[in-house]
């Protein structure tokens, strides 16, 4: 019996960037002073090979987005790129157009770049065992639609007859084509489309088997899997996204899935080829429901919640921590931000002040909280204490678990992620023969960890690096491997104090109203925000543009949702240069 080939040639190659190598060192002293020189050297961009070059990423320690001192370079597009979609952009599009929901860790992991996937899918590899996943999870939901004959019938639009010309099969092919490959199908495209559906009907002798061949054929062709952002030539000369290609790429970015008819129809009348119908449409799409998206998706990813359901604990120190849990934590993290940015309209910089929880039973529980009303899937806005010891993301339970081991949390992950994530200086990796482990304390002379952490930097090696991520970790100790409050650290008095770039805080509390007072905090989110909107690492030659949005990000009194659209309207976000 015939059936449709189950591969196509989905893998692309992996581009490698060079990483510098800290193993050739030659002392635990240069390790020390090489740590300090590149944490310096990330606040004015002076250390690392950069390049000017379109679509070429900075090697430094913190991109090259500073001053040093003369004119910054005119800016230059990147590089056109074919993207995969990721396993949360393939779930949502396959969500839209089919009613079904694929289980995402069946497929092929993501790759991060630059600390995100969005940029990493223009370089991931699809395997070919990722090839045949992607492949059962699309043929398993066509055949969930085509099991209920109401759905099927609804789906198709039309009765097909299995002929070799059957309109019907055609015109429903042009149609759902049109959505899932993100433009219009080709003559061609839609002929072959047409031949699966009557070779399969013919041997299968069904012409409804034929439909759900073609409509198998439609989403497993790169097509569907691969976002192209190629460009073509405009009236200048430079090359500029398509109608098509922007549509998808603010699709992508505002709703993480695909964009609607009504937006393929903008991209078709060239609406999308002006400033202001590029707001317009990014405007709609952002006061849909699924607008949440252009801000959940993102903390999602610049907050790598991705981690938390991966991330194994002492069953005997922490039975409450359960999947239900760990999904309240990536709900209660998402959430926060959907909410400061969507219902509230606040400053982003409230993300770090704010009382404000998304809870469930579970972690209502953990947090202390009343949970009357709530249940495992039942989820509410509740406001936290005012004078609690738990405030902002930072005292999040999705932000503590994921930095920590399994069974304490630990100081030095928290404060390299917010050097990093932040405040956009990150720390380099420690040399390949300095320990990791901090020795354990005899059981008579317990220590807590900050004193562990002290002995710890008495080696050379380590007290360079952990000077600029202990201090900003330490605060957070009061919270346990899970996010727990706690007072004390193996029965001795836990001491909170730290300190945020140069300046003493006193506790958790202290440290997010710091940070929600710090334009340099602002600052990196906008480099954050636009690296993952143009899909690519922080470039020398962005920073006309980066100045450009933190300026108008301060101006509309750091509004998230306004951060979105002076990202979209910018012209970096609709021109390309061409492939290398």
């Amino acid at each position: 019996m015939w059936v449709p080939a189950r591969r196509h040639p989905l893998a692309l190659s992996e581009s490698k960037m060079k990483k510098p190598s800290w193993h050739e060192l030659r002392s635990s002293r240069e390790v020390a002073a090489v740590c300090a020189l590149a944490f310096a050297a990330a606040c004015t961009g002076a250390l690392g090979d950069t390049t000017d070059g379109p679509g070429e990423s900075s090697s430094s320690a913190g991109g090259d987005g500073a001053s040093t001192g003369s004119d910054p370079p005119q800016f230059q597009p990147a590089a056109g790129m074919l993207r995969r979609l990721t396993r949360t952009q393939f779930r949502n599009a396959v969500r839209d157009m089919l009613g079904v929901e694929v289980d995402i860790h069946q497929l092929d992991a993501d790759s991060w770049n630059g600390n995100f996937a969005v940029i990493g899918a223009a370089t991931v590899v699809t395997s070919e065992r990722g090839v045949e996943q992607y492949h059962a999870a699309i043929e398993g939901a066509v055949d969930a639609v085509f099991a209920d004959p109401a759905r099927r019938d609804q789906f198709i639009g039309c009765a097909p007859s299995g002929a070799e010309d059957d309109a019907c099969v055609r015109g429903f092919i042009e149609a759902q084509g049109r959505r899932a490959w993100r433009r219009p199908l080709e003559a061609a495209e839609v002929d072959r489309l047409a031949a699966v559906a009557a070779k399969a009907a013919a041997e299968l002798e069904s012409a409804v088997e034929g439909a759900r061949w073609a409509t198998v054929a439609l989403f497993t062709s790169p097509n569907f899997l691969y976002r192209p952002e190629l460009g073509a030539p405009s009236a200048d000369g430079s090359l500029r996204l398509t109608g098509y290609e922007m549509a998808s790429r603010l699709a992508f970015l505002v709703w993480n899935s695909l964009p609607d008819q009504e937006l393929l129809d903008q991209a078709a009348s060239g609406a999308l080829g002006t400033v202001e119908g590029i707001r317009a449409a990014a405007t709609r799409l952002l006061e849909a429901p699924a607008g949440r998206e252009a801000v959940g998706a993102f903390a999602e990813e610049y907050m790598r919640l991705d981690r938390i359901s991966t991330q194994a604990k002492d069953a005997g120190l922490f039975p409450e921590y359960s999947p239900a849990l760990q999904a309240a934590m990536i709900r209660d993290m998402r959430g926060t931000w959907e909410v400061l940015a969507f219902d509230d309209q606040a400053s982003a910089l409230e993300l770090f002040s704010t009382t404000k929880a998304v809870v469930n039973t579970e972690l209502a529980q953990l947090y202390g909280l009343d949970t009357a009303g709530l249940g495992s899937g039942a989820f509410e806005v509740r406001s936290l204490p005012a004078d609690g010891p738990r405030i902002g993301i930072l005292s999040k339970a999705g932000f503590l678990s994921q930095f920590a081991n399994q069974k304490e949390g630990s100081p030095t992950l928290r404060g390299k992620f917010m050097r990093d994530a932040l405040m956009c200086t990150p720390i380099p990796p420690p040399p390949g023969d300095v320990a990791l482990e901090l020795p354990e304390p005899p059981a008579d002379k317990p220590l807590t960890k900050r004193q562990r952490l002290e002995i710890h930097r008495t080696e050379p090696a380590c007290a360079g690096c952990h000077s600029f991520m202990d201090p900003l970790g330490l605060p957070l100790e009061t919270f346990d491997a899970i996010g727990r409050f706690r007072t004390t650290d193996h029965g001795l008095p836990i001491d909170p104090s730290g300190e945020f770039d140069g300046v003493p805080v006193a506790d958790a509390r202290a440290l997010g109203v710091t940070l929600s007072e710090s334009a340099s905090v602002a600052e990196c989110l906008v480099r954050k925000y636009y690296m993952y909107a143009a899909g690519h690492e922080e470039r020398k030659v962005d920073k006309r543009v980066l100045d450009a949005l933190t300026a108008s990000f301060e101006g509309s009194g750091y509004k998230l949702r306004e951060l979105v659209l002076d990202v979209v309207t910018n012209d970096a976000f609709s021109s390309v240069a061409p492939q290398p």
